[in-house]
């Protein structure tokens, strides 16, 4: 296993930085990088969902969905989702990867007392660091401050408090117990834990620019705005967005949408044929950058290209 040792992660999206111009004209991803020369790059994120029962199929990840249009909507480009299982190495390789190559990387699940959770190890290695107990995090734990509250002590909308990590049956013995508290305050050395003075007594977890959070979808959204409520996922710049329908499929656009894109390379451009299609609405065509000209400019070019009775108006 190659770790990471004594060396900060890249910032402010160092790998789009020195790509060639071929790239960005191979790459539609690269192009969103590209229109930022002129202010500081937009920062870049990598996701890692970590989990047997995602990879059998026998869950449904939703946690990668949620984060990523929660990024998008600051700014910051999503450059990789990777789904790994409970394998200590495997979350190290990953993690380690994305590390160096993003400026956040957010890891989902793994945060429980049993055998099959392995996120902090994983990180840990991805370091090249030892796990070590946090006291406050296994007094917290002993203390039962983590406990559902009581119904009427809930916050509005009626969710726990808590974020949801920890849960032991009563049958669980004193020693077992014991162990899962053990377990879970086990984190890497010089990893970052924050106590939020938000009503959570959750703590936040992060190792340099690796957010570890919960699986559970419920508590992972709530760890995510909890960390992003100071902004630090904040970019710079946000994404501009605009879209048209056609009463057309793929084949009858290609030309003059691969047009558009090749005279555009500033600007991401999406071809999306309906699912359900709705009357003449067809096929979405959409526009982003984080320059509104642009966009406007790529969109207004696509519709003068057109072939007459394809472009569907607003109100059709």
């Amino acid at each position: 296993l190659q770790a990471i040792n004594g060396t900060a992660p890249p910032k402010n999206g160092k790998d789009c930085k020195d790509v060639s111009l071929q790239d960005v004209k191979s790459s539609p991803s690269l192009r969103a990088f590209k229109s930022a020369a002129d202010s500081p790059a937009p920062r870049t994120a990598g996701i890692v969902v970590i989990g047997n029962e995602i990879l059998n199929g026998k869950v449904h990840d939703t946690n990668a969905h949620y984060l990523c249009g929660q990024l998008h909507g600051r700014g910051v480009v999503v450059k990789y989702v990777e789904v790994v299982s409970d394998d200590p190495e495997a979350i190290a390789r990953v993690v380690a990867r994305m590390a160096e190559r993003c400026d956040f990387v957010f890891t989902s699940g793994g945060l429980g007392p049993t055998h099959d959770d392995m996120s902090m190890l994983g990180v840990a290695l991805a370091f090249g660091e030892p796990l070590v107990e946090d006291t406050r995090f296994y007094n917290m734990l002993s203390s039962g401050a983590w406990r559902r509250p009581a119904e009427s002590s809930r916050p509005e909308g009626g969710d726990s408090v808590s974020d949801g990590t920890f849960q032991m049956d009563r049958q669980t013995s004193d020693g077992g117990k014991e162990a899962a508290r053990r377990k879970m305050a086990q984190l890497p050395r010089t990893a970052r834990v924050e106590w939020l003075d938000d009503g959570n007594p959750w703590p936040l977890v992060s190792m340099r620019n690796v957010y570890i959070l919960a699986g559970m979808p419920t508590a992972f959204q709530r760890m995510f705005q909890r960390a992003a409520k100071d902004g630090r996922f904040d970019n710079v710049r946000r994404w501009v967005a605009e879209s048209l329908w056609l009463d057309a499929d793929e084949e009858e656009v290609l030309e003059v949408l691969q047009e558009t894109v090749d005279e555009f390379m500033f600007v991401e451009i999406g071809s999306y044929p309906a699912v359900a299609a709705e009357g003449r609405r067809r096929l979405n065509i959409s526009f982003e950058s984080f320059d509104a000209a642009a966009v406007a400019a790529a969109r207004a070019r696509l519709v003068a290209a057109l072939p007459p009775g394809l472009l569907v108006a607003d109100d059709d």
